[in-house]
């Protein structure tokens, strides 16, 4: 049963919105979802109404909000398909051996020196203080079992939000944008392999 919202012309605009952004990205429109869900999480002490989720197997939520522009929508947008790039690169750097071709090209990116830049926003220096762990974060460990915390793939998608909110020319740690790019470079290869 259709509710009385999704009937609504703001949202049918929002969705229609959406659809066209996921395309704008080079995603599959059927894999991203405007959902009516309202999910709130508790972190660090308070509660949070998230904007929206990735999940593992591709699959993207952005919760409906009325007060939402279509930028927001797109900063979620590009904040959620990194997260799902990020999953891609991670599961194939997790499956291939120690000294394989992403090992290599990641090997640079060592937990101290991730440690010692921090996030690129405020939410992604939250998930830095949050980290529950004595040793820091290793790029493309499983974070949240690892530390409570994902402040590597968090700061990864703040860095995704910048760039489409601001540009190629954003000033952001370089270090970040770097790893950002390489990323986005290796999901690109793998999906084309």
């Amino acid at each position: 049963m259709v509710s009385e919202i999704e009937n609504a012309p703001d949202f049918s605009r929002k969705r229609q919105r959406l659809a066209a952004l996921v395309a704008e990205f080079g995603y599959d429109v059927s894999k991203v979802i405007l959902s009516l869900q309202k999910k709130t999480f508790n972190y660090l002490g308070q509660s949070f109404t998230s904007e929206g989720q990735s999940f593992p197997d591709g699959r993207i939520e952005i919760y409906y909000d009325p007060q939402m522009s279509d930028a927001r929508l797109g900063c979620c947008l590009a904040h959620e398909l990194q997260h799902v790039r990020y999953f891609v690169v991670r599961d194939a750097y997790r499956a291939e051996p120690s000294d394989g071709p992403l090992h290599r090209r990641f090997a640079k990116y060592v937990p101290e020196l991730l440690a010692a830049q921090r996030g690129v926003s405020i939410y992604s220096n939250e998930h830095w203080d949050a980290w529950k762990s004595d040793a820091p974060p290793r790029l493309f460990s499983l974070e949240l079992e690892e530390g409570e915390s994902e402040p590597i793939n968090e700061t990864i998608a703040e860095v995704a939000k910048a760039l489409y909110n601001w540009g190629p020319d954003v000033r952001i740690n370089a270090l970040w944008k770097e790893m950002h790019d390489a990323i986005n470079e290796e999901h690109a290869a793998l999906r084309s392999a």
